[in-house]
């Protein structure tokens, strides 16, 4: 019996336009009457996932930031931040070897700094609290997530560059071809999800999740039923228990109603 489900948002639930089938709020409501819980486990910051789903967040988990920040509805039930140390050691890397836009995620918005005010189009698709610094050092937040914008998609040859670099304690990944994180090694989607399995007591076999990315790997190792999307990168595609149709075809609802029978 599944007794929850979690979904990636960008090339998972949400199509090419950034929306998601507006079919999805019957289904909520369906799943609802079953006692099944909606997870949204997303790269992106908490705060724009929240308020993508009004009104219906209150009645749902955020596994946001890569697994950085967890939260029923506004209740906040777990985050995890980089060390001081680390954080200026990895300003230092980026200043020297990327000339791109970064992100500063923080537990209370997002920081971008000034001279990349040019980026805030594409800052607006993933978050609604952020603000521009003149510099780092204005800052007065814990930071959880570091995200690298590369206008080129040239992402994985910037990662190589980088990785190397990095303080051992933390880690790199890829989300799609223009986008990587850096966060704490231990983090990531599947941890998020094994910490809403412990204390919400459902075992990995009553779980279904959704992915199309890197970033999406441990998440649908943690549950029995991880779908990668008919768009997935082959190593998701390698791993999960089934495919569904695209993010473009509604494959995130098409699957869920086809498993749990919904009409």
């Amino acid at each position: 019996m599944i007794k929850l489900i979690a979904t990636d948002m960008d090339g998972t639930f949400l199509d090419s336009n950034k929306q998601f089938d507006p079919e999805f709020i019957d289904i909520f409501y369906k799943l609802k009457e079953k006692g099944i819980k909606f997870v949204i486990a997303s790269g992106n910051q908490y705060f724009r996932l929240y308020q993508k789903f009004l009104p219906l967040s209150e009645q749902m988990y955020f596994i946001a930031e890569n697994g950085c920040f967890i939260a029923e509805g506004s209740r906040e039930l777990y985050h995890n931040t980089l060390s001081v140390d680390c954080l200026k050691k990895i300003k230092n890397i980026l200043k020297e070897y990327l000339q791109l836009p970064v992100i500063m995620c923080g537990r209370k918005g997002a920081y971008i700094l000034e001279k990349d005010r040019d980026f805030e189009n594409i800052v607006k698709m993933h978050y609604c609290n952020y603000q521009f610094v003149a510099s780092y050092d204005e800052i007065d937040d814990e930071i959880m997530k570091i995200s690298i914008n590369d206008p080129e998609g040239k992402i994985e040859e910037k990662l190589a560059l980088i990785e190397p670099l990095l303080p051992e304690e933390v880690k790199i990944v890829t989300a799609g071809n223009v986008w990587m994180d850096i966060h704490n090694k231990e983090i990531n989607k599947g941890i998020g999800m094994r910490f809403l399995q412990a204390i919400y007591e459902i075992e990995p076999d009553e779980c279904m999740a959704f992915g199309d990315q890197m970033n999406d790997y441990e998440l649908l190792q943690q549950v029995k039923y991880g779908y990668a999307m008919e768009n997935a990168v082959d190593p998701i595609k390698e791993i999960a228990y089934g495919l569904t149709a695209s993010n473009d075809e509604q494959g995130v609802l098409l699957k869920i109603k086809e498993v749990l029978d919904l009409t």
